[in-house]
């Protein structure tokens, strides 16, 4: 009895399709009841299990990425607008004139199909934000992948020192310098801190 029309259907309308299609009789007041966190528990829980479905009839994982990682995290987000009178709620990111808007949070494991992290929040927030709330559930071993929305050397730099593996691009200012093996020195016999590390030149890398 859910239909494409189940968020703009009224409730007396949603409550004759209910007794059309499965012969249960429920008053509006009934079925906003149940419209509850319990409802809500029970919608992610069937959305992660279809969600795992489909990623496990779709993804061919090589055998040999499941050695080197114990989870493939891909996280990612979608918005999208809402009715301009839930702009209190859900305040959109102003672009496009978008007064209001949803975004969904949603972060997996590319081996298993489980739902790491989600959150349904305003449009306007930063993905970047919930990227480092993301870190909390990091294990050594895992490979995040993200992409530039998430970006921040400070979360990048704390996966490091938990173990975890990550792809990311870089932002187009961002420079990539590695430790000199034999940098120079004064005659007191301390480093110049100018050869400490060298640049790596990134366009020569890709080019070559």
């Amino acid at each position: 009895w859910i239909s494409q029309r189940v968020a703009s259907d009224s409730l007396v309308r949603l409550c004759s399709q209910l007794h059309a299609v499965t012969g249960t009789l429920m008053s509006p007041e009934g079925l906003n009841k149940r419209f509850n966190k319990k409802a809500v528990c029970f919608l992610k829980h069937i959305f992660s299990i279809l969600l795992k479905n489909k990623i496990c009839e779709t993804s061919v994982i090589p055998s040999s990425s499941i050695t080197y990682f114990q989870r493939i995290r891909i996280l990612d987000a979608t918005i999208f607008q809402v009715p301009k009178h839930l702009a209190s709620v859900y305040p959109g990111s102003g672009g496009c004139a978008q007064t209001a808007g949803i975004k969904i949070q949603l972060e997996y494991d590319l081996h298993s199909g489980q739902v790491l992290n989600f959150q349904v929040e305003p449009g306007k927030n930063n993905d970047k934000t919930f990227g480092t709330e993301c870190l909390a559930t990091l294990r050594p071993g895992d490979l995040c992948i993200r992409d530039l929305g998430y970006y921040s050397l400070e979360d990048l730099d704390q996966m490091d020192q938990r173990g975890v593996y990550y792809i990311s691009r870089l932002k187009l200012n961002s420079m990539v310098y590695i430790k000199n093996e034999f940098p120079e020195y004064f005659r007191n016999g301390t480093v110049k801190k100018q050869s400490q590390y060298i640049k790596v030149d990134l366009e020569h890398i890709m080019n070559t």
